[in-house]
Order: C-alpha cells, then sequence, then structure tokens
C-alpha cells in the first residue's frame, strides 16, 4: 500500500527536459502599433523566462520577429536548429501573432506565409527527443491535426481554425512563465501541463469577468493523443512530465562520485521513459518495473552521500 500511494505521487512530479534544449520564437508581423506593442512584450519576456528563469544558453534561444520572419529566415532558422539539436534534446517552438485557419492553418509572417504542415516538414529535418509547440494565435486549433504525433506536446489557444478572434492565451501563458503561481504541486519548476492549466483557466476568468461570450478555447495534444482542453480527469504525462527547465548534468571533481552521479542520471532516466510510456506496459509489471528502479535509485543515492563523506 505506501508503494502504491508512493507511486501515484511519483507519477505526478515533472521532470526537467532531457539534456540540453534550443528554442526558436517566432513573432510575426503585427499589422498594427498595439499589436506591435504586444507581440513584442510577450516575445522578450518569453525569451528572457527561457535565458534568466529556465536555463536556457543564449544561443540557443532563436528569436524572428516582424519583417524577419520570411520564409528564408524560417529556413535559416531550422538550419542553425539542425545543426544545435542532438537525440537526446529537446525543442521548444512558439507561436506569436495572427494566424488563419480558413482551409489549412497559416502563421502569418513577412510575405507568403508557411502552412502548418510546412513547419511540419521542416520540424521533421531535427533530430530531437521532444518537441514543444505553443501556439497562441488565432485560429491555431486549426494546426493541432499537422503538429501532433509521438514524442510531442501541442498547445494551442482555440479549439479550432474557425476561432479567429484575437486571443488573451499567450498572456496568460507567459505569465505561467514568469512567476511562481503556476507551480502547483511547489517543486521549483513550471511543467508544460502546469503552464497550460493555469493559462486556460485564466482565460476562462478573463471571459467570465469581462461578461463576453468565450472565442477561443485553449487545447492540448500530448504524444500524439486527440485533443483535449484543461478539465481533463487525468492529466497527459508527457506534458506533466516535461518541464521548461534546461537539465543541467551535475559535475563532481572526484570521478567516482561523477561515475556514480552518470549512473543515477541513466536510472532517472528510465524511469520517465516508463512513466510515458505507461500504456505500453500491463498494470502489474508497471508497477514492478517501476519500483525496482526507485530501490536502484534509493541505493545509488546511498552510495553517492557515502562517497562524498570520504572527501
Amino acid at each position: 500500500m505506501k508503494f502504491r500511494l508512493l507511486l501515484a505521487f511519483i507519477l505526478f512530479l515533472p521532470a526537467v527536459v532531457l539534456a540540453d534544449s534550443s528554442a526558436l520564437i517566432l513573432s510575426g508581423v503585427p499589422g498594427s502599433p498595439d499589436h506591435a506593442e504586444k507581440f513584442a512584450k510577450w516575445t522578450e519576456g518569453t525569451r528572457k523566462a527561457l535565458v534568466e528563469k529556465f536555463g536556457f544558453s543564449p544561443e540557443r534561444v532563436l528569436v524572428l520577429s516582424d519583417k524577419k520572419t520570411a520564409q528564408a529566415d524560417v529556413r535559416a532558422a531550422f538550419a542553425t536548429l539542425k545543426q544545435q539539436l542532438k537525440p537526446t534534446d529537446s525543442f521548444f517552438l512558439f507561436f506569436i501573432g495572427h494566424g488563419s485557419g480558413e482551409g489549412d492553418y497559416k502563421f502569418n509572417i513577412s510575405g507568403p506565409d508557411f502552412t502548418a504542415a510546412e513547419y511540419n516538414k521542416l520540424l521533421s529535418t531535427l533530430s530531437v527527443g521532444r518537441i514543444v509547440i505553443v501556439n497562441g494565435t488565432s485560429a491555431s486549433g486549426g494546426a493541432i491535426e499537422a503538429f501532433a504525433g509521438k514524442n510531442r506536446i501541442i498547445v494551442t489557444a482555440t479549439r479550432s481554425g474557425q476561432e479567429g478572434n484575437d486571443t488573451v492565451f499567450y498572456e496568460y501563458f507567459l505569465e505561467a512563465l514568469q512567476s511562481t503561481a503556476a507551480d502547483e504541486d511547489k517543486d521549483q519548476k513550471i511543467s508544460v501541463w502546469e503552464a497550460f492549466k493555469y493559462a486556460s483557466a485564466a482565460v476562462e476568468r478573463f471571459y467570465k469577468e469581462e461578461g463576453r461570450l468565450a472565442t477561443e478555447h485553449p487545447q492540448i495534444s500530448d504524444n500524439g493523443a486527440d485533443k483535449t482542453g484543461a478539465t481533463i480527469k487525468d492529466p497527459p504525462l508527457l506534458a506533466r512530465s516535461t518541464s521548461f527547465q534546461v537539465d543541467r548534468p551535475i559535475v563532481s571533481s572526484d570521478p567516482r562520485v561523477q561515475a556514480l552521479l552518470n549512473e543515477k542520471k541513466d536510472l532517472e532516466q528510465k524511469i520517465e521513459f516508463l512513466r510515458v510510456n505507461k500504456a505500453a506496459t500491463p498494470d502489474a509489471e508497471y508497477e514492478k518495473q517501476l519500483e525496482d528502479l526507485f530501490v536502484q535509485l534509493a541505493l545509488k543515492n546511498q552510495e553517492i552521500s557515502q562517497q562524498e563523506k570520504k572527501k
């Protein structure tokens, strides 16, 4: 019984992003001074949070905005990312601006727009372990089907391509990244699910307080599953176990301690892999494997502690 309680608790602890992380922030053509000011605020706020709060290397956060978002610029950014990213890394893509969903979803950039399918082709050129897409534009729900897939988390401001009005979702999603209010389990990390849940609730409050009919309904697609809102009973595992925090390896000057730390990291990654792929494992076997791994992890922590005391 104690293990079952521990298991239930562990399953909802967000893990840090595996290995290193890169991000591309696309801030499209604003169309008006008010939109330009708002999009610039969201863009810089996102860049600053990734670098200063979550530990992204500055050179691994690429930003394209307004006239610098032409197709050639976007292709060049993906070429850079292709060189940066490794199979164990994670990639975060942010869409800030206007979108349209009449037929294929399009993100409004300088010059001819790319469709969601064309962005998906660019994404397929990356050798990366995990992809998180946060699309805060109008009509963004129209891009879910093109983007969804294994090891991907897709967050959108709207339910479909027909919800074409200006959105407020990204304002609250950025607020979730910048503050501690979205940290539901108080582990000092913000998971994708926590940020989505926080922003979704704030969007609902906004329309109620304004006395307006909601024209946006945030959605999330996790690991190829169908889109859903934030009120789902069981939080999606991939989004719940993926945080924005970059996983910086712990380094020790003692080679014996470093070897143990490496073994500990390997066990943590095995645990996360098992958690994310829970649906593919029978319940009894899943609990047995997870229990064995946590026993190994506890013993490894004990070894590390004993070795450090010898210094």
